[in-house]
């Protein structure tokens, strides 16, 4: 939309078009309605070319020195709006053949490089006889002034089938380039305002563009924040890997010390004989389970081996029968005597 601003002189020169004296009515424009494959009644029509000059095809010739002026001057109100008739019959009386019936109301004017289009709500009768082209071109009934020419107040907009301007046709297939709506809704999902102009659209987006081939670009330069280089990964990795090692090895060390000491003390005690070290040795170590096994069967263990002076690698070793305490060791277990015998004695043979 134009947004020229009306001088008071202009305006006030249009609205002196309502004397009788100063002005006469005008039907003299029809503008032609799009000739589509699959027509409907358009939101929008056009309803004067752009001037100043306004030349009818029959000769005559009428003056829009400021449409915006023009515009401002008309009242679109609900309370009186413009009507859109049949063949500019509201003009006349019953009796000399005059229809009141209207085709659509007129509930907003604007500019549009010059030239005046109307917004109309049409009833259903007038949408559906566009639809199927019973009628094929507007034309405005309005007042100019007699000396000037200078159009001033639009009064009606008629459906007619003999033009005098060269219009926009009326149905048409698709909406029409600068649509308001259209622009409109452009404008709010690029967060503008309803009023933005197209060039301010235009600006909008190629905003947009640079900020999106900017976000594009920055995705393809990783964030040191987030990523490192694969040199340091793999380094920082092999340290982790080290210091695990290390690590178990240091818990595996103490686990034997621990170990040592658990089945050394339980055959101090007497609770172990000297011949199944090794046996409870491999238990103990087998894992964090088989330490604790072992480590509360000494804890429960009576003394049943008393202490000598005999080598322990010499006690109950190469014998075939299983000791007090080795026996009490099966039942709590829960082993067999025969595989505690054959355990014990693969022991011995490794030891």
């Amino acid at each position: 939309m134009n947004t020229h601003q009306a001088t008071p002189d202009l305006i006030s020169h249009l609205a002196s078009a309502e004397l009788g004296a100063s002005c006469f009515l005008e039907r003299a424009l029809a503008f032609e309605l799009d000739d589509a494959a699959t027509p409907e009644a358009p939101d929008w029509i056009q309803i004067f070319p752009s001037g100043p000059e306004l030349n009818a095809v029959d000769g005559r010739a009428w003056k829009m020195s400021d449409p915006d002026a023009f515009v401002a001057a008309q009242d679109v109100s609900k309370a009186k709006p413009i009507m859109v008739d049949y063949d500019h019959l509201s003009s006349y009386a019953p009796d000399d053949n005059g229809d009141q019936t209207a085709a659509g109301w007129i509930e907003e004017l604007e500019v549009r490089d010059g030239q005046v289009w109307a917004k109309v709500a049409w009833t259903i009768r007038a949408a559906k006889q566009i639809a199927e082209r019973e009628w094929r071109f507007v034309s405005p009934e309005f007042r100019a002034h007699k000396k000037t020419k200078e159009v001033g107040i639009l009064d009606a907009v008629a459906l007619v089938n003999r033009p005098a301007f060269q219009m926009k046709a009326l149905a048409r297939a698709q909406t029409p380039d600068g649509d308001p709506k259209m622009l409109k809704a452009i404008a709010a999902a690029l967060g503008l305002n309803d009023d933005a102009t197209e060039a301010q659209i235009l600006d909008a987006i190629k905003t947009k563009d640079t900020e999106l081939a900017s976000a594009k670009a920055a995705q393809t330069v990783p964030s040191s924040k987030d990523y490192m280089p694969r040199a340091d990964y793999d380094q920082a990795m092999a340290r982790a890997e080290k210091a695990e090692g290390e690590l178990a090895s240091a818990q595996a060390e103490k686990r034997d010390e621990e170990v040592e000491a658990l089945i050394d003390g339980a055959v101090e005690a007497g609770k172990i004989a000297p011949a199944s070290k090794a046996h409870y040795v491999k238990i103990a170590k087998s894992g964090d389970e088989g330490f604790e096994e072992v480590k509360a069967l000494c804890a429960t263990l009576p003394k049943v081996v008393a202490p000598s002076d005999l080598d322990d690698g010499d006690l109950g070793k190469g014998t075939s029968k299983l000791t007090e305490l080795e026996r009490e060791t099966c039942a709590q277990l829960g082993i067999s005597e025969e595989d505690y015998l054959k355990q014990r004695a693969a022991d011995e043979a490794a030891s």
